[in-house]
């Protein structure tokens, strides 16, 4: 039995970094969402750390967190994404996500990588589409030049000491 669960759903692997790396300070596992939900039974007070990717509206780690019974845990979100940090923040998007359940939730945002080199054809369309809309707007905020100045480079943003927060969080520091 553990006092920490480590879940995460990771789609080109900038989430599953930080969700092992995480596992390792805590000395547990980095489990998917399935793996999970099984031990949350055997474990029923431990901190849980939810690590997900956001892409547009969808973000997995926050329909985890709302479509699973989770009383009796101390809960957090790691949104890993490539907002920059002041209009992530800001925003605050997966308290939206998060729906009733956001005042319960301690939220953390990690800077992430996207390699348009890896992406599928429907994501880097996505991409293309994002990207000229954002072109063609009068007025750029720097997260919409940064999302032009980057489209169809490999960009690497992940910062493993981001997770110092999130570990003191866990730790209940």
């Amino acid at each position: 039995m553990s006092d920490y669960i480590v879940a995460f759903e990771s789609a080109y692997g900038s989430t599953k970094q930080y969700a092992e790396s995480l596992a390792q300070r805590l000395g547990v596992d980095a489990l998917n969402f399935e793996q999970a939900c099984a031990e949350l039974a055997a474990n029923p007070t431990a901190a849980i750390v939810v690590l997900s990717f956001v892409h547009g509206p969808s973000h997995p780690g926050a329909k985890f967190i709302t479509d699973t019974d989770l009383s009796g845990h101390r809960v957090a979100l790691c949104t890993v994404g490539m907002t920059l940090d002041d209009v992530v923040q800001k925003k605050d998007g997966a308290a939206r996500s998060l729906g009733n359940k956001a005042d319960d939730v301690t939220r953390f945002y990690l800077p992430g990588r996207l390699n348009y080199s890896e992406l599928s054809t429907a994501h880097r369309t996505t991409m293309w589409t994002i990207v000229n809309m954002l072109k063609a707007k009068p007025l750029k905020n720097d997260n919409d030049k940064m999302m032009i100045n980057t489209f169809d480079t490999d960009v690497d943003r992940v910062d493993e000491s981001r997770l110092d927060a999130v570990e003191e969080w866990a730790r209940g520091l």
